[in-house]
């Protein structure tokens, strides 16, 4: 079995083998208010790590102007939120490329596959080794993120990703109550700078914004800037533990 697909099974597997707290979370993106995109996140505890799983998608006209299909997850180490292993795979517009890394105490091990187009012919196959000085995955730093802005006004996440180490930087700029279908969340609106230079379409933009729970730490709303174009995505279903960041965050192991 490919690397790549054997890496994706065993951790979506040990995903569906546990008996722990779930969190699902779904958003939709909106353009002018039309849906054009769609994702999913998931949190399991399970045991002293935290598990991430995540897809999005355009749908309708964001389907039509440009294809996106995205999917992965990550491991992360509680209590002190250290990255363990994420796993990536992209499909946008005819970008097509599957990535993993492993983090050890001193190394980062990655895995990066790009194929033609969207075949499953490979075009180039790659496995590269960095010293690890405490930049996170994309899922870790997001997590990290929601934990850090509850206790600081403002700082800096320390992420790896794309074979670069990037210090973004955020910052709470206010208080304000969002009313949503799903009832009125107070929330603590975050100012990011994902000054990210990544592979695909779906490369950052300018400042992003994030209103986050101030009772869950879940996002409620995130306005979202690409080069391809901006989105604003808002929460539209939860599933298991409302509390289950919050929880996480607070406990001690």
């Amino acid at each position: 079995m490919d690397r790549a697909v054997k890496s994706a099974t065993i951790l979506l597997a040990f995903s569906s083998l546990s008996t722990a707290q779930e969190l699902k979370a779904c958003y939709r993106a909106y353009l002018f208010f039309m849906p054009v995109a769609e994702t999913c996140i998931t949190y399991k505890t399970e045991k002293d790590a935290l598990r991430a799983e995540s897809f999005v998608r355009t749908i309708n006209i964001g389907r039509l102007v440009k294809r996106v299909y995205n999917k992965g997850g990550a491991v992360i180490k509680l209590p002190d939120l250290s990255p363990m292993h994420f796993v990536y795979y992209q499909e946008e517009g005819e970008f097509k490329r599957y990535q993993e890394y492993s983090f050890t105490e001193d190394k980062i091990k990655v895995l990066e596959i790009k194929y033609v187009k969207l075949t499953n012919e490979i075009e180039k196959k790659e496995e590269k080794e960095y010293g690890y000085k405490g930049y996170v995955d994309p899922y870790t730093a997001a997590v990290i993120l929601y934990r850090e802005s509850e206790k600081l006004d403002k700082g800096t996440i320390k992420m790896f990703y794309d074979d670069k180490e990037y210090l973004l930087p955020y910052k709470v700029v206010g208080v304000e109550n969002i009313e949503t279908p799903l009832g009125n969340f107070n929330t603590r609106k975050v100012e990011v700078y994902p000054n990210i230079e990544t592979k695909g379409l779906l490369k950052p933009k300018g400042t992003w914004y994030l209103w986050i729970d101030q009772k869950t730490n879940l996002p409620i709303r995130m306005e979202l800037k690409f080069v391809i174009g901006s989105a604003s995505a808002r929460l539209e279903r939860v599933e298991g533990d409302e509390n289950l960041l919050k929880t996480t965050f607070n406990v001690k192991r």
